[in-house]
């Protein structure tokens, strides 16, 4: 029998970093980072489950479910309160010359694309890349088919890919 403590212990890092990454900056409240306190919310919803989880289940993949829900509570929270209007401040990290590597500038630039990417498809893609997870559990995490997941992450990549070209062709 596998105790709540241990699957605290086993699974709160990557649980913190998935939410860090799903959230992006949507994660910050009054300047401070508000996924920890996410994290412990997602943490304290499973304890009150644990009892009724079954002994066969799949822990990791129901811990990542029931953060994955608090996230997007959390989002539509944040969207509700913008009123549809997203912000995003551009943080540039700049060299000894003034000017910012083109390496920090594309970095910065992709994070910028998935944190604007729709909730499912941005837990999908950061799931399966960031996280490392197979499709099958990320379906069992996010509850609908591994051909949905596979199509979410395919419609995530191409919506970066057609972002990324329409900001070269700007350049230019």
């Amino acid at each position: 029998m596998v105790r709540f403590e241990d699957l605290i212990e086993k699974h709160h890092d990557e649980i913190f970093a998935y939410l860090w990454r799903l959230l992006g900056k949507n994660g910050r409240r009054d300047g401070a980072m508000d996924v920890e306190d996410l994290a412990q919310d997602a943490f304290l919803r499973a304890y009150r489950g644990f009892p009724g989880l079954r002994p066969n289940s799949n822990h990791r993949a129901w811990l990542y479910k029931i953060a994955t829900n608090c996230a997007y509570t959390r989002l539509k929270q944040i969207n509700n309160r913008r009123a549809g209007i997203q912000s995003f401040e551009q943080v540039a990290t700049t060299s000894d010359n003034g000017s910012a590597p083109i390496f920090e500038e594309a970095e910065e630039k992709i994070r910028l694309l998935v944190s604007e990417l729709p909730p499912k498809q941005k837990a999908c893609l950061t799931l399966r890349y960031l996280q490392e997870l197979d499709y099958p559990d990320i379906a069992r995490i996010l509850g609908c088919s591994p051909d949905s997941i596979r199509a979410n992450v395919y419609q995530a990549i191409r919506r970066l890919r057609r972002s990324l070209q329409e900001d070269s062709a700007e350049k230019i």
